[in-house]
């Protein structure tokens, strides 16, 4: 496999190229003739590398992989500046020619620094912490510590304010902008990591080593706890203009197969088949 990075978008853009010997079935021969676009971002890109690289295996498929701002791959497919778009959103309507397909759940997780003493939050100790009632960590059974949220800006600050707050946004409360507006996932983890009042959300999985996450109602969100039981989540989502055809087609049945799925699995995804 062959990696070509360059920055684009500001300097936060990746380009993936993958080009590996044939290994699989001659299920896509004429998708092998095919560059497959992607445009991601950084909820979405570690996902969409793996399973381009397991689909390039099988066919061949030379993929091109851009990463941008949130939403991006949206805006990319639309304009088709993209074979498809990948985002992590709870989509109930998407705009006319446009086209989603639900390949996984992303599980929504918060992340505190590990000198922290909490390691559980009560559902209603979370939303009075992101409503503001909650303003210290003593008030939760942690240090007399001041609580400064950590937002993962825009789609799962949103994400959560709904399911949490029932509401589009947040009242007053007292939050950490990270540290370098590069890569929001990135980030979220460092601010996380430098301040010991801090409480960021994150995509399970994408945690870093140096940050603790923190079950809710003593849960962590496995297959078998969502969306049942542990409600914070978002679809990862692929995007096309219209039906997706041909090479895209064929990779989106590659991610909903149980290959496909194990991959999205094995980063804490939250599989849909």
């Amino acid at each position: 496999m062959q990696y070509v990075r360059k920055n684009l978008l500001a300097g936060i853009a990746a380009l993936l190229l993958v080009a590996v010997p044939f290994s699989g079935p001659a299920m896509a021969a004429d998708a092998a003739k095919e560059v497959i676009k992607i445009s991601v971002d950084p909820c979405t890109q570690p996902l969409a590398e793996e399973l381009a690289y397991a689909f390039s295996t099988k066919t061949k498929t030379k993929f091109q992989i851009t990463q941008g701002k949130c939403k991006i791959g949206v805006d990319a497919a639309r304009n088709e500046e993209a074979t498809m778009g990948m985002t992590t959103q709870n989509i109930a309507e998407l705009e006319p020619g446009l086209t989603k397909t639900v390949i996984a759940k992303a599980p929504i997780v918060f992340i505190v620094n590990r000198d922290n003493p909490v390691s559980n939050l009560t559902s209603k100790q979370l939303h009075d912490i992101l409503n503001g009632d909650v303003e210290n960590w003593k008030q939760v059974g942690g240090k007399d510590e001041e609580i400064h949220n950590v937002m993962l800006e825009p789609c799962v600050k949103e994400t959560v304010a709904r399911q949490m707050l029932d509401a589009p946004g947040y009242p007053d409360v007292k939050m950490l902008v990270p540290d370098v507006k590069f890569n929001a996932v990135k980030d979220t983890n460092k601010s996380v990591e430098r301040h010991a009042g801090a409480i960021g959300q994150q995509i399970y999985g994408y945690e870093s080593k140096n940050v603790k996450v923190l079950t809710i109602d003593g849960m962590l969100p496995t297959p078998g706890l969502v969306p049942a039981k542990y409600r914070l989540y978002e679809d990862y989502n692929i995007i096309t203009k219209g039906e997706p055809k041909g090479a895209a087609s064929e990779f989106i049945k590659f991610a909903l197969s149980p290959e496909g799925q194990k991959i999205a699995e094995g980063l804490k995804h939250i599989p849909v088949k």
